[in-house]
């Protein structure tokens, strides 16, 4: 079964929230919301964990399957994790990670289509 997890800092945006619980209610899609701040300031560890944990090991596949590199969820030079900055949708299953996009307006873009589509456009972006 595939879900829908959003990384973001705090409660993120109302627009994304909103289009999530539209998701959950229409098509039945767990929708899971990952706070990444610690009392609402950015936190450097757990981005890292997060990016360790559910990205690193999943980075060819999400490569292939994204186009691309998930380095663009750190920063080369000074060695910080954005997994939460802007934010970062990500389709899951049984495997981890299958799929993600990041940035408000692109996480937007895709929410609206899944509220079209239903699961069959996270399966379609799961293979």
């Amino acid at each position: 079964m595939l879900s829908l997890r959003y990384y973001c800092e705090g409660r993120g945006t109302e627009e994304i929230r909103a289009l999530l619980a539209q998701i959950k209610a229409k098509h039945n899609v767990t929708c899971e919301v990952l706070n990444l701040s610690s009392h609402g300031e950015y936190n450097e560890d757990k981005e890292k964990e997060i990016y360790e944990r559910d990205f690193k090991p999943r980075a060819r596949i999400l490569k292939k399957r994204t186009g691309q590199s998930i380095t663009s969820l750190r920063s080369r030079k000074a060695g910080h994790y954005f997994v939460s900055r802007p934010g970062t949708i990500a389709i899951v299953g049984d495997d981890g990670v299958e799929w993600y996009t990041l940035g408000n307006e692109e996480i937007t873009q895709f929410l609206k289509a899944v509220l079209t589509k239903g699961e069959a456009l996270l399966e379609e972006h799961s293979r």
